[in-house]
């Protein structure tokens, strides 16, 4: 009996200081915790501080979304495969490949645009969402077919085209996502006429800051 005693005794001493060390590590643990937490919350802090200032100008804005259509447009009336293709033969993967080289310009663009201005115009912010959207559904249509060309070695004929598009429906254009602000900037940088200039994008009679308008300081 005495030997279990002193066994009794001795465990609940071991027990005793066991808790006490748990205890005592457990506040250490808090403690560090809230050291981490600062050093997080500081770190943080001299992140954003270090963060370039946000273009808080509304015709800026304009002027800058206004731009990157402008080069888009720039770029298609440029490009050698757009000019040259006809409408009479089947898309092939060059030009599948133009397409998805001048829709990187524009949403690197406006993502650009997204991420160095500051966008409190109503008017300004649902343009550049319809805007991105209808690009990336371009993107997302353009892909599909790059893909499709690959797996049958870039060779189908203009039927085999439209049966692809036929049952790819969910690509096609009328489907793509867009705005009614950026069905608007296109139809303002539309020609409207029965005679079409070829050069339009490049002449005088291009519009040019047509988005200004929808800035209140004017």
């Amino acid at each position: 009996m005495k030997k279990l005693a002193i066994l009794l005794l001795l465990l609940s001493f071991c027990g005793g200081t066991a808790e006490t060390d748990l205890d005592s590590f457990a506040e250490e643990m808090l403690v560090a915790k809230d050291v981490m937490s600062e050093v997080q919350q500081e770190s943080q802090k001299k992140y954003k501080e270090s963060l370039p200032e946000k273009i808080d100008n509304c015709l800026k804005l304009a002027d800058a979304i206004e731009e990157v259509f402008d080069t888009i447009q720039i770029e298609a009336y440029e490009s050698e495969i757009y000019r040259t293709y006809s409408g009479l033969d089947a898309t092939k993967l060059d030009y599948v490949y133009e397409a998805l080289r001048i829709n990187k310009i524009g949403m690197d663009g406006l993502e650009k645009i997204i991420a160095e201005y500051e966008i409190n115009n109503d008017y300004l912010a649902g343009l550049i969402e319809g805007f991105y959207n209808n690009f990336e559904d371009s993107r997302e249509a353009n892909q599909a077919l790059e893909n499709h060309l690959i797996s049958i070695d870039n060779q189908w004929t203009i039927q085999e085209e439209v049966d692809w598009w036929e049952e790819n429906q969910q690509y096609s254009i009328k489907n793509w996502r867009d705005s009614e602000e950026y069905l608007q900037l296109m139809s303002d940088k539309s020609q409207n006429t029965l005679n079409p200039d070829p050069d339009f994008v490049v002449s005088d009679s291009y519009p040019k800051n047509v988005l200004r308008k929808h800035c209140d300081s004017l």
